[in-house]
């Protein structure tokens, strides 16, 4: 049962970058904030249906204010990375966040440096610089490279708040911790969608909201199931090496067959290259 756990993990992180591909596509690169606000809804729904009655910790506030600011910035800026360059890159360069709760444990909570550590960020350094050597035929641009970047700091922070979360509360309040944390993405981003891009909701809802959706059921469900493994003592070491490297591939595959997105042998071997990263710095 946990290897069909873990199958869909894979599966939702994967969906979750297609869907983000998608929506942009059916907008014309527009709404990245329209979609990150329905994302983040349907995402709390599940914590919602999760939680078996809420109790308020005051103490649990800082903590969910700084989540959710990582999750808008990782869900708005991956919307806009894709819409402005190749789909499996900006997934690769995104699963590169774990390098800062590794960080985070290395020098606060004094974490054991890992064998995969060193070999790892070598690989890392080497997969950036193959990624970004341009071809006439590859959309890489600077503009890309900020948006997946903001993405990728998004994305760490958010495993970085948790783990603050987790050391202070351990397992407890959980569930209200992303409850509140979501709310406040809602609240904030569809304030800010509604003055940015109030005029072409229509549009965004009749193209692409279903896309929306489905990232946030994906997302929904990869938190559950993952939450749900942990509790089961399913090996971390294991568990995240084949998300993060799965996801990648699965997002790879269906970039070449679907958009038909094409790498330079530079890039192929950057993108190698950053699966086998990914993999020992989660050992």
């Amino acid at each position: 049962m946990n290897a069909f756990y873990l199958t869909i993990v894979v599966l939702g992180v994967a969906i979750q970058n297609v869907a983000r591909k998608a929506f942009s596509d059916k907008t014309n690169g527009k709404g990245s904030i329209f979609y990150a606000a329905l994302l983040s809804f349907v995402a709390m729904l599940f914590f919602v249906a999760l939680s078996e009655g809420f109790r308020w910790e005051s103490g649990v506030f800082p903590y969910a204010l700084g989540f959710a600011v990582s999750f808008a910035a990782a869900n708005v800026f991956s919307t806009l990375a894709v819409s402005c360059g190749p789909l499996s890159l900006t997934a690769l360069m995104v699963s590169y966040s774990l390098m800062i709760p590794t960080v985070y444990g290395l020098v606060f909570l004094n974490d054991p440096v890992s064998i995969g550590l060193i070999p790892g960020l070598l690989l890392l350094v080497v997969s950036l610089f193959l990624i970004n050597k341009k071809a006439a035929d590859t959309t890489i641009s600077f503009k890309w490279f900020i948006y997946a970047f903001l993405a990728l700091v998004g994305n760490g922070m958010c495993s970085t708040t948790q783990k603050m979360h987790q050391v202070v509360y351990g397992n407890v309040f959980e569930n209200e911790f992303m409850i509140i944390a979501l709310a406040i993405v809602v609240l904030t981003l569809c304030s800010w969608s509604f003055v940015t891009e109030r005029s072409d909701w229509k549009s965004f809802a009749q193209n692409g909201w279903w896309m929306a959706l489905a990232g946030g059921i994906a997302n929904g469900i990869v938190n559950m199931l993952v939450m749900l493994l942990n509790s089961k003592n399913f090996p971390v070491s294991l568990m995240f090496p084949i998300i993060s490297a799965g996801g990648i591939v699965i997002t790879f595959f269906v970039s070449k067959l679907i958009y038909r997105e094409h790498l330079t042998k530079a890039q192929l071997w950057g993108f190698a290259c950053g699966v086998l990263s990914v993999i020992l710095l989660n050992i």
